[in-house]
């Protein structure tokens, strides 16, 4: 370790409170001094006070904090005074100094053997390192990779080694796995390496990377455009990394981690790095970041639908209180065709009766003071659809963009919805307009038959409105993602919940990998360990 600087775990701090000696507090002192039968038979091998008092001491700070340490009996007179009144032993005439190096070892080797635990040896080196190796990779981070290990050194039963020989194995294995990273992300492909290289240097008065890393404003127009453009730029990456990052053999927490290396540092830093290590932060950080993007893209979407839908309800209640106001209005000509029509002069002609009868009472309201009388109701649906015929400027500046940027897949297969999303990203994705696109009756097939009506600018048109298909769309598409019947897998909020599952092979090795990292509680069942 003599040519590669040592990486500093902890704070002077931390250091002080992992290795100091336990300071019990009294209900401390009644918990760890007190001994079992097996503790109390050996206690009968030591004769003098010093010695009895000496070992109850160390088997208690044992207990605590499973180390050895060296101490004086000045510098414990409280837990010592408590041992000689607790166990009634003769108080010797002087309580101080230490007692022989011989002693501590004998009783030493006595409590590994009563707590079952073996001490530190170089031999463990290797072993700790390769364990180091494989905790880095869950945990790159010192703070909770550092308490792992703790938990494994309890598990395997070994005494922890002092700080300076946590730190060579800590640092071998961090060499270790960067060397193992680095051999892997230089057999990536030299266009992929170009692009990650490209967000880092600083080739604009801003770079690709800063661009990325702004999160979305707001819901508006440009905010919304501008995290379209986010994920465009990276998408090559970002499929790239779906299938390169496992062979990484690094776990989510750690590509995590990676990311938020490169949120943290600023793209100065990043060059200074090792080509591979930037590749490697930049890989997880496009990883990550396009799916906060998607995320960030699929909430926008279910704002704006959302907002059409409650404007929608605005506008329905407004024209059924119009249409309301304007029967009431239309009641009294009503009223005064009925006195008139049976006293009207017999010698008019048709088109003179026609004519004097639509002066009192306008032909289309004919139509509708009928279906009024008849008590028929306000078609609140037609208004609702009439509004988002109006609305099509949302569609195409807020909607389409997104449903175009995102994937989406469905829980069951071969799904209506999934192929009406198929119909509309192959016509727009062939670069056509939304005026030649031309949606025939047919597809009643996947849109219910009571629904093509409203689809429809006019009842006489041959085809569906391609801006009111749209909205259809879209608010199933809603509707479904809010249930969780859709999914985007490339989202972190919104993937299937199978993402987030381990894949079988894993859980048909549960018991070795958890005796491996030192758990081997973890897979029992939950009825055989109640």
């Amino acid at each position: 370790m003599s040519n590669i600087k040592r990486i500093n775990l902890l704070s002077d701090a931390e250091i002080e409170d992992l290795y100091s000696r336990p300071c019990f507090n009294a209900n401390e002192r009644k918990l760890y001094f007190n001994l079992d039968k097996a503790e109390l038979k050996i206690l009968e091998k030591y004769s003098t006070p010093k010695t009895i008092i000496y070992f109850i001491l160390q088997l208690g700070y044992f207990k605590a904090k499973q180390q050895f340490f060296d101490f004086s009996f000045e510098s414990v007179e409280a837990d010592a005074t408590y041992i000689i009144k607790a166990f009634a032993i003769e108080s010797p005439l002087t309580l101080s100094g230490y007692i022989s190096r011989n002693y501590i070892r004998w009783q030493r080797q006595e409590i590994l053997t009563l707590c079952n635990y073996k001490n530190w040896v170089v031999e463990y080196e290797q072993q700790i390192t390769h364990h180091i190796c494989e905790l880095l990779k869950f945990y790159p981070k010192t703070s909770g990779m550092l308490r792992h290990l703790l938990d494994y050194f309890e598990k395997q039963q070994i005494v922890m080694p002092g700080y300076r020989s946590l730190q060579d194995m800590f640092t071998a294995a961090c060499v270790t796995e960067e060397r193992r990273l680095s051999s892997i992300m230089i057999c990536i492909p030299q266009n992929i390496q170009q692009q990650l290289s490209d967000l880092i240097e600083k080739n604009e008065e801003i770079t690709r990377l800063n661009i990325i890393k702004a999160d979305q404003k707001n819901f508006q127009f440009t905010a919304v455009r501008a995290e379209v453009d986010k994920a465009l730029l990276i998408t090559e990456i970002y499929e790239f990394s779906k299938w390169f990052i496992p062979k990484l053999q690094i776990a989510k927490n750690a590509v995590h981690y990676y990311a938020e290396l490169v949120e943290q540092y600023p793209p100065f830093r990043l060059r200074k790095l090792d080509k591979s290590v930037q590749w490697l932060y930049a890989i997880c950080f496009v990883h990550y970041r396009y799916q906060q993007i998607m995320d960030n893209l699929i909430i926008s979407f279910m704002y704006h639908v959302r907002s059409a839908m409650e404007a929608s309800k605005t506008y329905v209640d407004m024209a059924q209180t119009e249409y309301n106001a304007k029967m009431i209005v239309d009641f009294p000509k009503l009223a005064e065709f009925l006195n008139w029509f049976p006293n009207r002069d017999k010698n008019l002609t048709y088109e003179q009766l026609n004519n004097a009868a639509y002066k009192i009472l306008p032909k289309e309201q004919f139509h509708l003071l009928s279906t009024f009388l008849a008590s028929s109701k306000f078609d609140k649906k037609a208004a609702k659809w009439e509004y988002y015929a109006k609305s099509s400027r949302i569609v195409s500046l807020y909607l389409r963009p997104i449903i175009m940027a995102i994937s989406l897949g469905f829980y069951k297969e071969d799904s209506q919805i999934m192929g009406l999303i198929d119909i509309l990203k192959s016509h727009y994705q062939s670069g056509k307009n939304a005026g030649s696109f031309k949606l025939s009756d047919e597809l009643g097939l996947t849109i219910p038959k009571h629904m093509l009506p409203y689809l429809k600018r006019n009842h006489e048109d041959t085809h569906i409105d391609p801006h009111l298909f749209e909205f259809y769309l879209y608010e199933k598409i809603y509707h479904n993602l809010d249930r969780g019947k859709l999914f985007c897998n490339d989202s972190v909020s919104y993937c299937d919940i199978d993402v987030d599952l381990v894949d079988d092979s894993m859980v048909d090795k549960a018991y070795e990998i958890a005796a491996k990292f030192g758990y081997p509680k973890i897979p029992i069942y939950c009825g055989k360990r109640l």
